[in-house]
């Protein structure tokens, strides 16, 4: 409500008046286009975590969903830096992107990784020193605390480089590179993780719904850091063209 009477307020300097404003085509399918990604990437974590909440009640009851929700609120602690460093990440990519300046482009992206995969080692080593700490914050259950140490543990384990496959992401999304950015956002959940949940549960039950979610973690990174490879390889080569034309 403030907000809108601010931009409403003929005294101020940029106010809202009636029949200036229409919608340009373009500039709403570059809109559209640059938040698809994290739209769907959003909206495919809640089908996974339906459907994870499901295996879950079958292979190990009500006790294993509490257990889940608890190592997942513990994850996204980490998860939430990791988000606000790619939101910091996008004005300078996409300006040093559009303005040709390659080795600042790759020095924010090196840069971001880099902090990126510090955070998440430190998710890693708390996972795997304190779970115990991590658990009892949410219950005094001691069964809860048992299974959530497990999940936590294992939910955790691929997260020293869960931090470049969503910066990676996040990249391709800055630079205006949108199939990428989709394919990448939505290969850890759709193309992994869902058929992990179908598969190894019937070989492993519980152990294969969790097993699930570090194993779909180290896929998606793998593909990531395959599809990046690629990519820095025509860019440095478009790199040197530019300079060649420069000279």
């Amino acid at each position: 409500c403030w907000q809108m009477k601010q931009l409403t307020n003929k005294d101020e300097i940029l106010h809202l008046k009636r029949g200036i404003y229409r919608l340009k085509r373009h500039l709403v399918e570059n809109i559209i286009s640059i938040g698809i990604s994290p739209f769907l990437m959003n909206a495919c974590a809640c089908i996974v975590v339906i459907f994870m909440n499901n295996q879950l009640v079958k292979y190990g009851g009500d006790m294993a969903v509490g257990a889940f929700g608890i190592s997942y609120s513990v994850a996204m602690i980490f998860i939430m830096f990791v988000i606000g460093l790619d939101q910091g990440m996008q004005p300078i990519a996409g300006y040093n992107y559009g303005s040709q300046q390659t080795d600042r482009l790759m020095r924010v992206l090196k840069l971001t990784i880099f902090a990126a995969t510090g955070i998440m080692v430190t998710a890693w080593l708390i996972a795997h020193l304190a779970p115990y700490y991590c658990a009892r914050m949410f219950t005094k259950d001691p069964e809860l605390i048992r299974q959530s140490i497990k999940a936590i543990q294992i939910n955790m384990m691929m997260y020293p480089i869960v931090g470049f496959q969503m910066v990676v992401t996040n990249f391709f999304q800055c630079i205006g590179k949108v199939k990428i950015s989709i394919f990448l956002s939505l290969s850890r959940q759709l193309l992994f993780l869902i058929p992990l949940l179908v598969i190894l549960p019937n070989f492993f039950n519980l152990d294969g719904v969790w097993g699930s979610l570090p194993s779909s973690d180290f896929l998606a990174s793998l593909v990531a850091a395959i599809i990046m490879t690629i990519y820095m390889r025509r860019l440095k080569q478009q790199s040197i063209n530019n300079q060649n034309l420069k000279s």
